[in-house]
């Protein structure tokens, strides 16, 4: 139930700032009059998307904390900045939730009369129906076109070059909070699922990952480069891991990992990105994820 509230909380806190993040046009376009020099102003207010290539080592969200043995990480990665496929979602949701409010009962109660239990259902009317199905409308259009919205997907693969060990995929989804030109605050909804089969000092781990949480990014532009300090709140985390059999390590703890990363673009269209990752704040144990990619 407590995961269930987060989720419910989290998802309304999420509406209400895509709702309210102003459609206002980005003055910033992400490959006119490109100089390096504003390349992290121009990640983070440019429209762009891009696809790049992923490896991962050492410490991080995956693998197993109290053994220091964590898998290599290899795979692809689509990010999206000030597109549409967070709005969407949202706006999905947003319809479907203010929907079915719409068309529920506006209240139920039960009582005791003698030998019978009583029971009132007091319906909305059609004035009230419209109106909180127009607020619905309005509200979903707001996501569909709030500017400051980002997309992140992450998949994993043991078949790519590189000597992966890890299958799967991470997906976060943004609404931004613009608190001034050169600073940005990401809120917003992330999920995922993940297994992991390697070997280390003789002994074999078979873990999974699972993730459901609501993300945070702070996103800095600086220069040539954006950096941004990145906090994956994991709902999931707290699991206690078990031993399935002798020598073979068969669940993980999920957790609640953070990332310190920068990203700059040469050219406008090579994107470049590295981050230091830690599987807790207090770990004191670190791991790196790099990527490279076309953007568009």
């Amino acid at each position: 139930m407590g995961r269930t509230r987060r989720l419910v909380a989290s998802v309304a806190l999420i509406v209400a700032l895509g709702a309210g993040t102003t459609a206002a046009r980005a003055e910033l376009e992400p490959f006119d009059d490109y100089a390096i020099g504003d390349a992290g102003l121009s990640l983070l207010h440019g429209r762009w998307g891009a696809f790049t290539a992923l490896y991962g080592a050492g410490a991080g969200q995956f693998g197993v904390l109290s053994e220091g043995a964590y898998p290599k990480v290899v795979g692809l990665r689509y990010t999206e900045r000030k597109g549409h496929v967070t709005g969407l979602f949202f706006a999905l949701l947003n319809s479907i939730a203010g929907s079915m409010a719409a068309n529920s009962p506006k209240s139920v109660t039960s009582y005791r009369s003698g030998n019978y239990i009583i029971t009132e259902t007091v319906y909305r009317s059609e004035a009230e129906r419209q109106a909180m199905l127009r607020a619905t409308e309005e509200a979903s259009a707001a996501m569909l076109a709030a500017e400051d919205q980002a997309f992140e997907l992450d998949l994993y693969m043991r078949s790519l070059p590189g000597g992966g060990e890890l299958s799967g995929h991470k997906l976060n989804m943004y609404f931004g909070a613009q608190i001034g030109d050169y600073l940005m605050l990401d809120i917003g909804l992330g999920f995922g699922s993940a297994d992991a089969r390697y070997e280390k000092d003789g002994r074999k781990y078979a873990v999974h990952w699972g993730y459901l949480g609501m993300p945070f990014k702070l996103n800095i532009a600086a220069g040539p480069v954006l950096l941004w300090l990145k906090w994956d709140w994991n709902w999931l985390s707290g699991s206690k891991p078990t031993i399935d059999e002798a020598g073979r390590y068969k669940r993980s703890q999920t957790r609640a990992d953070v990332e310190l990363g920068v990203t700059t673009a040469l050219f406008g269209h090579v994107v470049l990105q590295g981050a230091l990752t830690t599987p807790t704040i207090t770990s004191g144990e670190f791991g790196f994820n790099a990527s490279v990619g076309f953007r568009f």
